[in-house]
């Protein structure tokens, strides 16, 4: 009697696909990791980078109007208060005065006549503005302001929040 030829089998065995599937899914496992890390990390950074960047703006903007006043209003003004007003004369007569202010969490300004105008986006939150006057005659209003990121969620990876100060001359003090 001859010998049946041998059978060859291609494919995997079952021991063979589950080692495979294993590893595969190890593999996976950290790349799905280092890929959340990599999101998390990437949205602190934009965060960050979007509340430094309002508290910035912000800052240089109530600095350049303090510069180019001609005289600080200490009657509608409010200095050492956390929720601050400084009320500024202008060389523009349109824009006199002009008014810094904190409402709804948003630094705002308000020249002469027309509407208060937001300095700071909604994603952040000015959580305090002061402003504070030298009393050595020599008209210098420091400013001093904490701006934190308007988080929707509560997770504290999002949660940051940046103080900001300077300090402007009045040109000149009348």
């Amino acid at each position: 009697m001859r010998p049946l030829p041998a059978v060859r089998r291609s494919g995997f065995t079952l021991v063979e696909f589950v080692i495979y599937f294993g590893l595969i899914g190890l593999v996976m496992t950290g790349v799905v990791g280092f890929m959340l890390d990599y999101m998390r990390s990437y949205n602190k950074a934009i965060v960050i980078s979007r509340t430094e960047q309002e508290a910035r703006f912000g800052l240089a903007r109530v600095l350049r109007a303090v510069r180019q006043a001609t005289r600080v209003n200490d009657g509608s003004s409010v200095f050492g208060s956390a929720s601050g007003v400084l009320s500024l004369d202008v060389p523009s007569a349109q824009a006199t005065p002009t008014v810094f202010d904190l409402s709804g969490g948003a630094l705002r300004i308000k020249e002469g006549a027309g509407a208060a105008t937001a300095l700071t986006s909604g994603e952040v939150v000015v959580r305090s503005l002061r402003f504070a006057k030298d009393g050595n005659g020599n008209a210098a209003i420091t400013i001093e302001m904490t701006v934190g990121y308007a988080s929707p969620s509560s997770d504290p990876l999002l949660s940051y929040a940046v103080s900001a100060s300077g300090t402007a001359v009045i040109r000149k003090d009348l």
